[in-house]
């Protein structure tokens, strides 16, 4: 029975040990990948166990690895020969059927081998940039040359399919497709062959598909040791290790002190792929850069609301303390103006003393945009003479009078004069 490895590519790079294979779409992928079919026990049970003796004769492949990369195009479909693939031994029922079928194996083995030996490296037409120096990128250009326009970029440690060689005056270029970018560059920044392909087993994220509802995940890898919990078919979960005792070592996320959990599952009734970095194009890094300020603006903006809601609530454990005038004490006595200075210098905002001052320590914003935390000013022939602290819902605090003390509000008890955000 020959095995062999496949690179089969509709947007993702991936190399697989295969028996008897067939192909399916992995879900959220462009790509096909290949898959060793179940056997009817496995099929048949609720719980999937890992590679145990049947009563039956049989082979089993305990190993297939498939190496992918979303964001990678390649324009063939090669077949070359896997390394080793580790099968289990089941025990035998019929010796004599065994041994034939050994005989057999061992017949088809020199034609085999020298089939493989003839078959091209699936990185062959692979490379990985290598970019040095202060920029961590390469510009993909629409010719062989620096005057060419600027498609994309590649950055350091990308994988790309070589689609030509070119020989230009200033030296060799290659053409690549990566991503949804295809143009040139030179050869210099990539490396390609053997060296290719251990930089990509190294620097590719390794992700496992459960191919097998109830598959049983046990704390080593073997199936003597405790079981920690059970997968289901079509979860994805990243690889931490794989091709230990016919195991791969999965990670599970983190307990509830944040520890981080993992586990062993039996090879056989997982899909493992490899996805790489990619090419991307100027189009692409505009949308990228604009969605990273979008992020940054709302992350600002959940902080800026969640510090205003905590000023709100800050200022309201004082409700029905005293107000006193000239006060600044906000449990024993103060004023409209020593209540907001007190209250903001709680959260590192400091303010003048009164609220004509206060008036000038921020910036102003509109009446009808008022948000939780502007300071609120009143005035009397133009001149400033109260302030408050604005809490959503039209709604104020502030040390209103010795007969009320600090309290909620309407924002129109008196007319506003003006409001000023120096929360910023």
């Amino acid at each position: 029975m020959r095995r062999t490895r496949k690179l089969i590519v509709a947007g993702c790079l991936c190399a697989a040990m295969v028996m008897n294979t067939t192909a399916f779409a992995m879900p959220g992928a462009t790509s096909l990948v290949t898959v060793a079919p179940k056997t009817e026990s496995s099929a048949s049970s609720n719980h999937t166990e890992e590679p145990q003796s049947a009563a039956v004769p049989e082979k089993r492949t305990a190993n297939k690895v498939t190496a992918g990369a979303a964001s990678l195009t390649l324009a063939a479909n090669v077949s070359v020969s896997a390394g080793k693939a580790e099968t289990e031994e089941a025990q035998s029922v019929s010796q004599t059927s065994e041994t034939g079928d050994e005989a057999a194996q061992q017949e088809a083995v020199p034609a085999a081998a020298q089939v493989q030996e003839e078959e091209p490296s699936p990185y062959a037409n692979v490379a990985v940039s290598q970019v040095n120096g202060d920029e961590d990128y390469v510009n993909i250009r629409d010719a062989a040359s620096t005057e060419g326009e600027i498609l994309g970029k590649i950055y350091n440690n990308c994988a790309a399919t070589i689609e030509e060689t070119v020989e230009a005056e200033d030296g060799t270029w290659y053409k690549i497709h990566s991503g949804s970018v295809e143009g040139y560059i030179k050869a210099e920044y990539f490396i390609t062959g053997d060296e290719a392909e251990a930089l990509a087993l190294e620097i590719g994220k390794m992700f496992g598909y459960v191919e097998e509802g109830g598959l049983r995940v046990r704390t080593e890898p073997n199936t003597e040791s405790d079981i920690i919990t059970t997968l289901w078919s079509g979860e994805t979960y990243t690889v931490v290790e794989s091709g230990k005792d016919g195991f791969v070592k999965l990670s599970l996320g983190d307990d509830d002190d944040g520890n981080p959990i993992t586990g062993y599952v039996a090879e056989q009734y997982v899909q493992v792929y490899v996805k790489f970095d990619k090419a991307i194009s100027l189009e692409e890094e505009k949308e990228k850069i604009a969605e990273a300020k979008r992020r940054e603006e709302e992350a600002k903006a959940a902080e800026r609301s969640s510090t205003r809601n905590a000023v709100v609530a800050y200022a309201k454990q004082f409700i029905g303390n005293p107000y006193v005038w000239g006060g600044t004490s906000l449990t024993n006595g103060t004023d409209c103006s020593g209540f907001t200075k007190k209250v903001m210098a709680h959260f590192g905002v400091g303010l003048s003393r009164t609220s004509r001052e206060q008036a000038y320590d921020g910036y102003q914003v509109p009446l009808s945009s008022v948000e939780p935390g502007d300071l609120i000013f009143y005035a009397s022939g133009g001149s400033i003479f109260h302030v408050a602290i604005y809490i959503g819902g039209g709604k104020v605090i502030h040390a209103i009078d010795e007969a009320h003390g600090i309290g909620i509000s309407s924002m129109y008890c008196m007319t506003p004069y003006c409001a000023v955000d120096v929360l910023g």
